[in-house]
């Protein structure tokens, strides 16, 4: 979506947020590189970043730290030129034009959106309601992936539609990978029946792999406590629905992680499940890889 505000953020103009993230050594974002906004407004939707701000953004995106980020204490920020588009940043790189960036985005139903490519690629994890492109309906719990160079023509239905998006995180070093490549009906049933068994009851379907980077979905039983293997470069974990517990804090549903692994052997983390079984999409061995960036 690069020439769409969501990705390269031509078309959108967005404003930066701040969230409580709990770990052990709090990440401070330096107040010399941001601009902190005005008060919110009391319906929870703050007003966006004036239009083509080209004000530098590093929100959480030195890729070596372990970071905690529980989107529900972010406030939906409003875009500036696309009415009924909101979003909550989680990291971000760059400015209001051409960044890095991982992002929950929700759109209201009913919208429209100019062609636009992606010139530094994008992925995405549909939240709820259904996305609607050149390619395709993708209802929640689908995952797609459109590479570097690729385009398509956005459609939001009555249904509306929230998104986990990833931007300019893709390596002309994928060599072989399509423009375009989904994976829908990815839901907690289908991933319990279809998955490979892990321990501790543990259900995994992996997703897209490369040299580069790895993706999967899993399940992980209520009340259970989950020692997760992370791999050399680290990982990212998201609850897509649920809530755990770790050393870095309570994740709830759409809360966001960030675990590096800077050595050679694998890190073991252990997360503890609360009450209900926890679904979460996850990427791996990808913090040190090449990508696009900014």
């Amino acid at each position: 979506m690069a020439a769409f505000g969501l990705i390269s953020l031509t078309f959108f103009s967005w404003r930066l947020t701040t969230s409580v993230i709990t770990f052990k050594s709090p990440f401070r974002l330096p107040s010399s590189r941001i601009r902190m906004m005005s008060t919110p407004s009391p319906n929870g939707i703050s007003p966006p970043l004036s239009v083509g701000s080209s004000e530098w953004i590093d929100l959480r995106s030195d890729k070596t730290k372990a970071e905690l980020v529980v989107t529900s204490d972010i406030e939906w920020k409003a875009t500036s030129q696309a009415g009924g588009v909101y979003r909550k940043m989680i990291e971000r790189q760059g400015t209001e034009k051409v960044a890095r960036a991982t992002t929950i985005v929700r759109f209201e139903p009913d919208q429209s959106f100019p062609r636009h490519e992606h010139d530094g690629g994008e992925e995405f994890f549909v939240l709820d309601g259904v996305w609607r492109d050149d390619y395709g309906a993708f209802p929640k719990y689908s995952y797609v992936r459109n590479y570097i160079g690729s385009g398509h023509t956005p459609t939001i239905g009555e249904e509306g539609c929230v998104i986990l998006v990833k931007l300019r995180q893709m390596s002309y070093l994928s060599k072989g990978e399509p423009d375009h490549k989904s994976w829908d009906d990815l839901s907690p049933d289908r991933v319990l029946l279809k998955g490979i068994a892990q321990e501790n009851g543990v259900k995994r379907l992996d997703l897209f792999s490369s040299d580069l980077e790895s993706t999967s979905v899993q399940v992980w039983p209520k009340n259970t406590i989950v020692s997760l293997s992370i791999p050399k470069h680290g990982a990212e974990i998201f609850v897509v629905d649920g809530s755990l517990n770790s050393e870095l804090g309570i994740h709830n549903s759409w809360s966001w992680c960030r675990i590096p692994n800077d050595g050679d052997e694998v890190k073991i983390v252990d997360f503890k499940t609360l009450g209900d079984d926890v679904y979460v999409w996850a990427k791996e061995g990808h913090l040190a890889s090449d990508e696009i960036g900014v």
